[in-house]
């Protein structure tokens, strides 16, 4: 038996007058009851039948992206191209998750954060308040990811890193262990950041 179906409510899902259909549970499961209504999708195919994945609120997933197993959908959340969202995985808030992104893991993405392009964030990761991250860029372990970050390009953040306050990292970087990259720091051009090294914006290296 399916868990959901479309209801008849439906909103403008983007600029291009998409129809985002708001779904209804056909029976309860984890705190959902039956008859309850969630967000928004385009079509069956953005949330799984099985599992208990479900998206909340005014939450919108829509064209190719897909929701499955534990994964949560809350708030006004975007989730769309080609994305996928599974495992335990949260994206909430204002958060966007689009184009070939994949949340899995643990991993919380909230407030007003964004994620595009082939970026891939897995484990414990949490990226929060206007965090933006893109590229090829991997997040894994039990990194933390805020304030007005920009991160493209080949960089991995793993293990206990912090990446935070204005600081922009690209190109082929990696920041693991406790390392920590804050201020308006600039990374590229194959720096490793790792052990207890912090590097702020005047690129001092201090101990943590």
């Amino acid at each position: 038996m399916n868990k959901y179906m479309l209801s008849e409510n439906f909103i403008a899902g983007d600029s291009d007058g998409k129809r985002l259909y708001q779904i209804i549970a056909l029976k309860s499961f984890s705190d959902i009851e039956k008859g309850e209504v969630g967000g928004y999708v385009e079509d069956l195919r953005n949330l799984s039948q099985y599992g208990n994945c479900w998206i909340y609120d005014n939450a919108k997933v829509f064209d190719d992206a897909k929701v499955s197993e534990n994964a949560v959908i809350a708030g006004d959340a975007k989730v769309s191209g080609k994305a996928r969202v599974y495992d335990d995985a949260i994206v909430s808030d204002n958060a966007e998750i689009s184009n070939n992104v994949i949340v899995s893991g643990k991993a919380s993405i909230y407030d007003n954060a964004k994620l595009s392009d082939y970026a891939r964030v897995c484990d414990n990761v949490l990226v929060f308040d206007k965090a933006v991250v893109g590229g090829n860029v991997i997040l894994s372990g039990n990194a933390k990811i805020y304030g007005y970050v920009r991160i493209s390009g080949n960089v991995h953040v793993c293990d206990e890193a912090v990446v935070c306050d204005t600081a922009v990292i690209y190109d082929n970087v990696i920041v693991s262990h406790r390392g920590k990259v804050c201020g308006n720091a600039e990374l590229c051009n194959n720096r490793n950041i790792c052990d207890s090294e912090v590097v702020s914006g005047d690129e001092e290296n201090v101990s943590a």
